[in-house]
């Protein structure tokens, strides 16, 4: 299956799905909880032309969403060079404090069992259920493209 502008879910899900603002403060809203665990950051391993970075959004000490940062190394000098100092904190620290930074896309996927993505998450946070939404957003700054991918646990 291939990515949506629109994802087919109704409910509870759709709204996580097509929340617009941070999910970071959703879930702080929803558990009055949230932490950021840090998996990977450094060189991205399909393309070492690429940073990434990698977290879970937890909430109640239970992942809730996976999240994969990717941007071109070259714009971490300049454009993007906050995520290098990000830490625990979540990226919405940087996507939502700045005029500058603008969402130019959101498409919508659900995977399954046989996909890459939920087999890698999977490995990484064993689930039960046969399917996960996923949704990948395109930011700009200055010029500078960021890619997130968030996978709805």
């Amino acid at each position: 299956m291939s990515w949506l502008t629109s994802p087919k879910v109704e409910g509870v899900e759709l709204s996580w799905l097509t929340e617009e603002g941070s999910l970071t403060e959703r879930l702080k809203k929803e558990f009055n909880d949230v932490e950021v665990e840090v998996v990977y950051e450094g060189s991205y391993a399909e393309d070492k032309n690429f940073y990434t970075r990698e977290v879970f959004l937890k909430s109640l000490n239970t992942p809730r969403i996976f999240a994969r940062t990717l941007v071109k190394a070259k714009d971490l000098q300049y454009s993007w060079h906050a995520l290098k100092n990000l830490g625990d904190q979540s990226l919405a620290s940087i996507l939502f404090s700045s005029s500058e930074i603008k969402k130019i896309s959101v498409l919508y996927k659900e995977l399954f069992l046989n996909d890459y993505l939920f087999e890698y998450v999977n490995s990484l946070n064993p689930t039960y259920k046969k399917s996960l939404w996923a949704r990948k957003s395109l930011w700009v700054k200055q010029g500078a493209c960021l890619e997130l991918l968030e996978i709805f646990l």
